[in-house]
């Protein structure tokens, strides 16, 4: 399996259309994200999977969350799409020289900006598009000189990209301050 299409639905399936029956297998399958792709499919795809709860600490605590979530309309005003996207930095001092490699997830506006999305909690956003985008090259910490490259991604590089982002956007509700 070389090509796994994640569903709105939370499916995974092969290039044919076949269901994906062991999602581990499918690990290392080029991702490719179906029509109406949001953060509520990785939810449904979590939920569906209880096996990737082995890979990464936090995907049974969202799939457990997210029944307590509102069913629909989940998108914060002005916020068009989420984006998750490969970086690759080169960086330089302090010294050592190292080279690091994440993904981060941003949110879209509709004017082609892009802003943090920390401070919303995940169930705000459970209904944005999610889109995989390009792989941003950094050399020595020069944003202006940043390069973009098409790029893929498989499916364990987007299920822990997502989850890991997830973990820093936003405060539980219990914590967050009121004005």
């Amino acid at each position: 399996m070389d090509e796994v299409l994640l569903g709105e639905d939370g499916s995974l399936r092969e290039r044919d259309g076949a269901e994906v029956d062991d999602v581990l297998r499918a690990l290392d399958a080029r991702v490719v994200l179906g029509p109406g792709y949001s953060l509520r499919s990785f939810m449904r795809m979590l939920r569906a999977n209880p096996v990737l709860f082995r890979l990464n600490d936090f995907a049974r605590d969202f799939a457990e969350l997210y029944p307590s979530w509102p069913a629909e309309g989940c998108v914060p005003p002005g916020l068009s799409s989420l984006e998750l996207f490969r970086v690759v930095e080169m960086i330089g001092h302090p010294a050592p020289p190292r080279l690091e490699i994440y993904h981060t997830l941003r949110g879209l506006l509709p004017d082609g900006g892009d802003m943090e999305i920390k401070s919303w909690q995940v169930e705000m956003l459970l209904d944005a598009p999610l889109v995989l985008g390009p792989l941003k090259h950094v050399v020595f910490g020069d944003r202006v000189a940043e390069f973009s490259f098409a790029t893929v991604c498989n499916l364990f590089e987007f299920f822990e990209g997502v989850l890991w982002q997830l973990a820093f956007h936003g405060t539980p509700r219990e914590c967050a301050l009121r004005r």
